[in-house]
């Protein structure tokens, strides 16, 4: 184990190497081309999320475009029946005495 005055000694010597140090410069190429590179994911990013946005509005644009013809398909009357309804006993009697008798007894 170290003693005290040797920890003192080497954090000393590890302060007075830092003193010496200077600053460097950055290559000016370099610096030009990590700016671009930053620059050209923002704008990738950015095109990303429009695909995304235009998929989503194209995937609800379908969506809604069915549900209205659904809507519009389903609520209208059916062509087949007629405005011509029977109510009361005449309803009961067409119901058990048809007109168009095609049973063969």
């Amino acid at each position: 184990m170290k003693t005290p005055l040797e920890i003192e000694q080497l954090a000393n010597q590890a302060m007075h190497s830092l003193d010496n140090l200077q600053q460097v410069d950055a290559n000016e190429y370099l610096y030009s081309k990590i700016v671009n590179r930053m620059q050209t994911a923002r704008l990738d990013a950015t095109v990303q999320n429009r695909r995304w946005m235009f998929r989503l509005t194209g995937a609800l644009v379908l969506f809604l475009g069915v549900n209205a013809g659904s809507f519009y398909w389903l609520s209208r009357p059916p062509q087949s029946t007629t405005n011509k309804t029977t109510t009361g006993i005449a309803a009961v009697s067409q119901e058990y005495f048809p007109k168009n008798d095609t049973y063969s007894y």
